[in-house]
């Protein structure tokens, strides 16, 4: 077979090597434009979350700075009681809530361990 090689072989494995060449060129373009959406997808979402964050971290922190002007902020800790340094207000719990704490008796070794136990 190698020896009945013609130009007519060596054109057909030239012609083969651009189509597969070719092939491989397109697949590679829409492999990077495919990236290439990905990557836009995630520098929108970035500018998205740096909004966002702009937006209510920045508000988050006016309402801060704001609070600390209160005339709190000039109470030291020591002078400042519990209740006035949380956020939210405690309320305590309304009498007529019952409580029921019940101790289970089922301490023991479980069935299944019994058997190694004894």
């Amino acid at each position: 077979m190698w020896e009945q090689l013609t130009p007519t072989d060596i054109q057909r494995a030239r012609e083969r090597l651009a189509a597969l060449r070719t092939v491989t060129l397109n697949r590679h373009a829409e492999e990077i434009k495919r990236l290439d959406l990905e990557q836009s997808e995630i520098e929108a979402f970035e500018r998205l979350a740096e909004s966002f964050a702009q937006r209510y971290m920045n508000s988050a922190a006016s309402q801060l700075s704001k609070e600390d002007q209160s005339p709190l902020a000039a109470v030291t800790d020591k002078e400042v009681s519990p209740t006035a340094r949380s956020e939210v207000p405690w309320k305590p719990p309304s009498p007529d809530v019952q409580v029921n704490n019940h101790a289970t008796t089922n301490f023991g070794t479980p069935p299944r361990l019994r058997r190694f136990v004894q």
